[in-house]
């Protein structure tokens, strides 16, 4: 270190050079780095569910779970795993061993699952997915007094129209009830026809398909056949044709049966200031920008308000953004602060050069800080801002610290050996506070467990544990390499009377 700083001071042009380069790639990185609530994380879970139609419980159990238990026990990479059954459907939470790879495993269960040949005839196909961690940025409130429906259209079409704008791709509509159609089937008038609920039920599905018919090969062209059979609306349920009888007769689905057009049974209903609501959120993705797409998303509403029907509003509801810029603008106000702390005090106390130096030892410290985050992939997040506010104190410190032992031993007239003592001593408390980040930063490595504990890849041995060790470090270096080399062809002060 001795002979790294004492380097710095004989060659003034590099530590310019090293000053530029850190506050030049700083400024690129403040606005080239990825802003958001929190870091990507790794939750370390699979999820598997099997729709039952019509299943107890039960039922569920002995013809889903058991066989899904029974599959997945003994894959590697399984901590532990937990099936819940319930009506309709049977599901399976599993947890993997910290550190393996999720793909890997979701990869392998999704095999052993899809191998299963046992499930009910009437399950449907498993799915397998893989827990993930999904950012809100905002979420967008339709209210008015609108029915159902309508509600949901509305929202569905404010979905693909902010998916439509630049950098935004995550958008879901939330607090409505799925569609449905549903056919009620009447008892009696099955045996008016005789008809029984099988017939009906097997009409109904063999109706419903899309099915391909083969290929028609030509001299000149080759045509593909396809039967376009599956239905999306009630009105064409209700024209199912159940049984044509030799007279020519034909009996319809509609005649035996109230086919409903609506949406699923489920005590679900979403209200915004007392008026009937849909929730349309907004989410990102670990490449895209939090702040960027409020941004957006807001003056899309702003625009979008204007061409509502009367009675439609659209509120913007919990911008978690506000909260990353409120740390932004604290970090910011509290480096204006410091800085001008700095240089104030060591301007009355020692000298005007000093304090500028010293003050600008706060912008170098805090752009080599963003530099190293950024070309290291790490992001402006809650954490890591809170970790750059936590050493702007230190960093302040710091730079009194170092100026004022580089004045005194100045002012004793001692040559290049004796200031460079200066910058030794001047620096000793400023790299024991740089060591005890260090060890603060490993006990953070060493105590992150559990799903909470995932933050990837920030805080600990990571990039920005990494950009603190440099921005604690770095108002030593600017104090004792690019200050003196600053001030190497300045005269000496006057020795004290």
């Amino acid at each position: 270190m001795r002979q790294l700083l004492a380097a710095f001071a004989r060659n003034t042009v590099f530590a310019n050079i090293l000053t530029l380069a850190a506050l030049l790639t700083g400024v690129a990185a403040s606005v080239n780095m990825v802003r958001e609530m929190f870091p990507e994380m790794s939750i370390d879970m699979v999820t598997v569910s099997v729709v039952y139609p019509g299943a107890d419980p039960e039922e569920v159990e002995e013809g889903i779970c058991r066989k899904i238990e029974e599959a997945i026990d003994g894959l590697e990479g399984i901590k532990k795993y937990t099936t819940t059954s319930q009506e309709n459907m049977g599901s399976a939470v599993i947890e993997l061993v910290e550190g393996f790879d999720a793909r890997k495993a979701k990869d392998d269960i999704k095999t052993r699952i899809d191998a299963i040949s046992t499930f009910p005839v009437d399950a449907e196909r498993p799915i397998v997915n893989e827990v993930t961690y999904r950012q809100e940025v905002l979420s967008l409130a339709l209210s008015g007094p609108l029915e159902e429906r309508t509600m949901k259209e509305w929202a569905e079409k404010v979905k693909d129209e902010i998916r439509n704008l630049p950098g935004v791709t995550q958008a879901t509509v939330n607090g409505t009830r799925d569609y449905e159609i549903s056919i009620e089937v009447s008892e009696e008038r099955l045996r008016e026809y005789g008809l029984t609920f099988d017939q009906v039920a097997n009409a109904v599905r063999t109706s419903n398909l899309n099915q391909a018919g083969g290929t028609v090969r030509t001299k000149g062209e080759e045509i593909r056949l396809r039967t376009m059979g599956r239905k999306y609306w009630g009105n064409e349920f209700e024209n199912i044709v159940l049984l044509a009888k030799p007279t020519g007769e034909v009996i319809r689905l509609g005649q035996i049966a109230t086919v409903k057009d609506g949406f699923i049974e489920e005590p679900l209903m979403s209200r915004f200031n007392g008026e009937p609501a849909a929730l349309v959120t907004v989410a990102k993705t670990s490449e895209e920008d939090a702040i960027d797409i409020s941004n957006k998303v807001k003056a899309y509403v702003a625009k979008k308000q204007q061409a509502l029907p009367p009675g439609l509003h659209i509120s913007v509801l919990n911008d978690m953004s506000t909260m990353i810029q409120d740390r932004i603008d604290l970090l910011l106000s509290n480096g204006r602060f410091g800085l001008t702390i700095v240089f104030i005090l060591l301007w009355l106390f020692l000298d005007l050069r000093l304090s500028f130096w010293a003050a600008m030892g706060i912008p170098i410290s805090l752009s080599g800080g963003l530099a190293i985050m950024w070309l290291l992939g790490g992001t402006l997040n809650m954490i890591s801002l809170f970790g750059l506010i936590m050493v702007l104190g230190i960093v302040v410190d710091d730079a009194i610290v170092v100026g004022e032992a580089i004045y005194v031993h100045r002012k004793k007239r001692q040559e290049r050996p004796g200031r460079r003592r200066g910058w030794r001593d001047g620096s000793g408390n400023a790299r024991r506070r740089s060591g005890d980040h260090d060890a603060g930063g490993v006990c953070a490595a060493h105590v992150r467990r559990g799903h909470h504990g995932q933050v990837h890849p920030d805080f600990a041995h990571s990039s920005d544990q990494c950009a603190l060790d440099f921005i604690v470090r770095m108002p030593i270096h600017a104090a004792l390499t690019l200050k003196p080399s600053a001030r190497s062809k300045r005269p000496e002060l006057a020795p004290a009377a």
